[in-house]
């Protein structure tokens, strides 16, 4: 019987030495993990996010159900490859992989927050981006327009031109009975058109508008015809 008893009481210690020394292994693995946890939501507020991960993956050690931990360390990676595309402006993938944020149970509430911001960051700028396109567009338009005028403004003047050299080009037929002001609206005919009257002196002027006369041609005419054009 005494046996029995010695025994039984060496059996209950070693019992309650086993359960005592379980009991501070789970409490040390608890305290550990508690560490871990509150140690990478720091690190995620701090946008450390490459070290929150890894302190999540260490972490994964002291639990059994790690489904809470691996959802976390996927938002994570996810937030950082949606910021990526922020960074290059690709807008679009940008907003897309930020919504993926909302669908991480157990994750951390902070990036659900950043995301929400970057999505509206995202949205701002593609608008912008459409309102800057219809401004350039408007103003290709614009110019495009200013040029058509002006085109047609200077045809309009040429043909002015060539119809008042034709009425007085018909009148003179020796150089010295052309008054100055006639030569100086004829280099002036010429500049309009796009002649270079540089070079070009006034009795020449007279002459070309005494051989356009006898051409019954306008001073423009004769000058493009005879090789005066630029």
């Amino acid at each position: 019987m005494k046996k029995f008893l010695l025994f039984l009481g060496i059996f209950l210690l070693l019992l309650i030495g086993v359960g005592f020394y379980a009991w501070h292994i789970e409490r040390d693995s608890s305290d550990k993990y508690q560490q871990l946890k509150t140690l990478a939501k720091k690190q995620v507020e701090e946008n450390k996010y490459k070290q929150a991960k890894k302190t999540l993956t260490n972490s994964l050690d002291f639990v059994i159900n790690q489904g809470a931990i691996e959802s976390k360390i996927n938002q994570i990676s996810s937030f950082q490859e949606a910021s990526k595309f922020l960074k290059v402006k690709n807008y679009s993938d940008a907003i897309t992989a930020f919504k993926k944020i909302q669908s991480y149970k157990n994750g951390y509430n902070i990036l659900l927050s950043r995301a929400n911001d970057s999505i509206e960051k995202a949205r701002q700028a593609i608008e912008e981006q459409k309102n800057q396109a219809a401004k350039e567009s408007s103003e290709e338009t614009e110019t495009a327009g200013q040029a058509d005028s002006a085109s047609a403004s200077s045809s309009e003047a040429a043909k002015s031109s060539s119809s008042i050299a034709s009425e007085w080009t018909k009148i003179y037929q020796t150089t010295s009975s052309i008054p100055q002001e006639v030569v100086d609206q004829g280099r002036k005919n010429l500049q309009d058109a796009g002649v270079n009257t540089d070079a070009i002196s006034d009795l020449k002027i007279r002459e070309m508008i005494v051989a356009a006369g006898k051409l019954q041609e306008n001073i423009v005419t004769y000058a493009k015809e005879n090789g005066y054009s630029n």
